[in-house]
């Protein structure tokens, strides 16, 4: 009997021990533990934030989402936004708010046991926007006109800042090129400067307060044709968008009768050099050799010397060649400007570009004309005595040279008669002595693939519809 009882006892124990045992390791069940996320893309009526779930509780999240008030630590009684079930990271948009109001937001989470909430956060929203109207463009000249607008209210907070802005391209912004014409309320005029002849410019009317910039309705004006320059150079387009205003000294346009540039005054050579080139402009002139400075630049520019590239090992190169050039003696003397060169490999200037050169103007010998755009990229090419990133006082070796040439058979309305079958050869040559190794054919490739290289617009005035076609091919001819 006495056996049996401490058998009884000790399973009892043992029952007792595994209770305990249980309980010990059983998970006691809690909060869910969540931050709130950075508040971000604020506007006049709508913000964006979220929140991070760290841990469950130790029981599945039935519901998280975010919510906000203008009282502090907003809770689920407020307005909310919830997110997707599952997201431990989410992200929400909150909408339906008040210009100029500040808020309070919290990410929460809950799951069986209760709701928790992150970190109070607070942001405001941008002030509204002033309202604006442009005036009518008056007074154009080649270069110049005349606008401005009325600041009809300056919305939620005082306007800072108003004038017009203006650019090639519809609705332009402040980025572009802009007046600053006073602050607050009321009528402003607007003197623009630094146009292009016979371009077409977009502008309107623009005010700044704490909310933001707003714009009024955008005014398409067309400047007026200078009779001094040939329009013909740059007949398919401005690839960079160049203008001659001085304040634009990395892109700066210059007109010359025989040619059309964009100069760099950070590295003291063309981005690029445009001409049209018949059988007009080939005559019997001898080569003048005249190089020099360019004394058209703006007086307080550095103006690059013709002894600057002497002992460097590199070539006064010509972008728009001497030999394109010959019916005139100052229409020869015109491209030894130090504007019109750049730093180049003797066996590239002299060889492979050369050789493309006496190419171009066989097709002119054959019946042809000729659209040309041509430049360097990047920094950095091997001349004579090696590797060079500058020569003389800092003009830039680049480190390709690159051309563009457009065929047309001699006729007139040029621009409308280019065609889908319109041949186009582009080159992208490096700027080194091993380039002479290869013929210029070998350096073809696309106009579409020199677009992804300088980040230019190559013949923007050509319809977009042929652009596409003869922007994507390479010349096979």
């Amino acid at each position: 009997m006495k056996q049996q009882k401490k058998i009884r006892f000790y399973i009892l124990l043992v029952i007792l021990f595994g209770l305990i045992l249980n309980s010990a390791c059983k998970k006691k069940n809690g909060l869910p533990i969540v931050t709130t996320s950075a508040i971000s893309a604020i506007t006049q009526t709508d913000a964006t934030c979220g929140g991070v779930i760290t841990s469950d509780g130790g029981t599945p999240i039935t519901v998280r989402g975010i919510c906000w008030n203008t009282e502090t630590n907003p809770t689920t009684t407020n307005s909310i936004k919830l997110g997707k079930e599952g997201d431990d990271m989410f992200i929400l948009t909150i909408s339906g708010l008040t210009a100029g109001i500040t808020y309070h937001v919290r990410a929460f989470a809950s799951n069986s046991v209760g709701t928790t909430y992150g970190d109070d956060i607070t942001f405001s929203t941008k002030k509204n926007l002033a309202t604006i109207t442009t005036t009518n463009v008056t007074s154009i000249t080649t270069t110049t006109a005349n606008s401005g607008g009325t600041v009809v209210a300056i919305g939620g907070d005082s306007v800072i800042s108003r004038g017009v802005c203006w650019g090639q391209y519809t609705n332009p912004t402040i980025n572009n090129s802009k007046t600053i014409d006073g602050e607050g309320i009321g009528n402003f005029v607007s003197n623009i400067t630094g146009l292009i002849p016979n371009m077409t410019y977009h502008l309107r009317a623009y005010a700044t307060n704490s909310g933001g910039t707003a714009y009024g309705r955008a005014i398409e004006f067309l400047t007026l044709i200078d009779p001094l320059v040939n329009y013909d150079h740059m007949l398919l387009g401005n690839a960079s968008g160049a203008t001659n205003d001085t304040s634009n000294a990395s892109n700066y346009l210059m007109y010359k009768s025989q040619y059309c540039l964009s100069y760099n005054n950070t590295k003291h050579t063309p981005n690029w050099t445009s001409w049209h080139l018949c059988a007009n402009d080939l005559g019997s002139v001898d080569r003048q050799n005249d190089f020099r400075e360019d004394f058209t630049l703006p007086s307080s520019w550095y103006k690059v010397v013709a002894s600057e590239f002497s002992g460097s090992g590199f070539d006064r190169g010509h972008m728009c060649p001497s030999a394109d050039r010959t019916s005139t003696i100052t229409n020869n003397s015109a491209t030894f400007l130090m504007t019109n060169m750049i730093p180049q490999a003797p066996l590239n200037n002299q060889q492979t570009w050369a050789n493309l050169e006496n190419y171009s103007r066989t097709l002119v010998y054959d019946g042809n004309e000729l659209y040309i755009i041509c430049g360097p990229y990047g920094q950095g090419g091997s001349g004579s005595y090696g590797y060079a990133l500058t020569v003389g006082n800092g003009v830039v070796v680049p480190n390709k040279t690159w051309k563009i040439i457009v065929v047309l058979p001699f006729g007139d309305n040029d621009l409308s008669r280019i065609s889908s079958t319109t041949r186009v050869i582009t080159v992208l040559m490096p700027n080194d002595q091993n380039c002479s190794v290869y013929t210029w054919e070998h350096y073809k490739i696309s106009v579409d693939s020199l677009e992804t290289l300088t980040g230019y617009d190559f013949l923007s005035n050509v319809p977009s519809n042929v652009q596409n076609i003869i922007e994507s091919t390479v010349d096979n001819l």
